[in-house]
């Protein structure tokens, strides 16, 4: 006999919920929340409710697809079987393309004015160039390294000049300070 599913009982309150959520993209935490399950159920929830998209390590389910799944698991004669169903016919969730772009040795320490000409910093604009996308990366790895290391020389650049320093710039400091510290 199949376990029974736990939330199969609070489906209108927890469609509700999802339509009138703000949410468009569900990650897993936020279908552990929606239905009071743990991290392993939601994963598999997730699989059940189909066309799950990978961004970077984490797994979403569009809003769309959640409020289908649970329209079908409400007119579902049997909750269990549905689920069964849907897990068996699921595709699996996308594997995430790995790419690694490491910064040669003498490029750890670049600083802003030491960027190539392809990347642009001016009063209120960034303009990247590359002739793929392994030089966009690259060069965005490039760009984020020298404001870590030359934090102040990109807000001389990019904000205009400032009476006194506000929360916004503590925090952003805060934020670089913190990814030097990781």
């Amino acid at each position: 006999m199949a376990r029974p599913v736990k939330w199969s009982r609070d489906l209108y309150p927890i469609r509700e919920r999802a339509a009138q959520s703000r949410t468009e993209t569900w990650a897993r935490k936020d279908i552990e929340r929606l239905f009071d399950i743990g991290r392993a159920s939601a994963q598999s929830l997730m699989k059940a409710i189909g066309e799950v998209q990978a961004v970077g390590c984490a797994h979403f389910v569009e809003r769309t697809s959640l409020l289908a799944f649970l329209d079908e698991m409400i007119a579902a004669e049997s909750v269990e079987n549905a689920l069964r169903h849907r897990l068996l016919e699921a595709e699996a969730p996308p594997a995430p393309k790995p790419f690694r772009i490491a910064l040669p040795a003498g490029l750890r320490n670049v600083m802003l004015r030491d960027l190539p000409e392809n990347i642009k910093l001016t009063r209120g604009r960034l303009e990247i160039s590359a002739p793929d996308t392994i030089g966009m990366l690259e060069n965005l790895a490039l760009l984020a390294q020298a404001l870590q290391n030359d934090l102040d020389s990109a807000q001389a650049t990019w904000s205009p000049v400032r009476e006194s320093a506000t929360d916004e710039d503590d925090d952003l400091k805060a934020f670089v300070l913190h990814l030097r510290n990781s």
